[in-house]
């Protein structure tokens, strides 16, 4: 539906008692303005290689469940990092911008039949799979 959407030296710089290899895991909440629909929402992502992440975003709209993967590239920015990133959901191509700061992980998303929106998770300490 939305954005996007995860953690090595990263995570030891940001998020202070991650270990540089484990999946970082964020919860939060979604919306999409062009509709006024929100849903939870749960990141599972692991930096792959400097810079550049995959994640599984899981969540419900309208209490249907979906899932998807998307991948994005990270930068150093002030105080953390400026996220951009792509994925295909349901056939249609979403582009978003983020940040990861302080434990949270935000963005925008914007796709090619005009959804648009916003998300804000919080780092948890979740597993994938818990």
């Amino acid at each position: 539906m939305k954005w996007l959407l995860n953690a090595s030296m990263l995570a030891v710089v940001l998020f202070p008692g991650v270990a540089s290899a484990d999946e970082m895991t964020w919860e939060g909440t979604w919306n999409n303005k062009k509709y006024g629909t929100s849903g939870p929402l749960k990141c599972v992502a692991t930096e792959t290689k400097k810079g550049q992440w995959s994640g599984t975003f899981t969540g419900t709209f309208k209490g249907d469940p979906f899932k998807y993967e998307a991948t994005f590239r990270s930068r150093k920015a002030r105080g953390g990092q400026a996220l951009a990133g792509t994925a295909t959901i349901r056939g249609h191509q979403y582009q978003w911008t983020g940040s990861m700061k302080d434990g949270t992980l935000s963005g925008k998303y914007r796709n090619n039949v005009g959804y648009y929106g916003e998300f804000v998770l919080q780092q948890s300490s979740a597993r994938n799979g818990d």
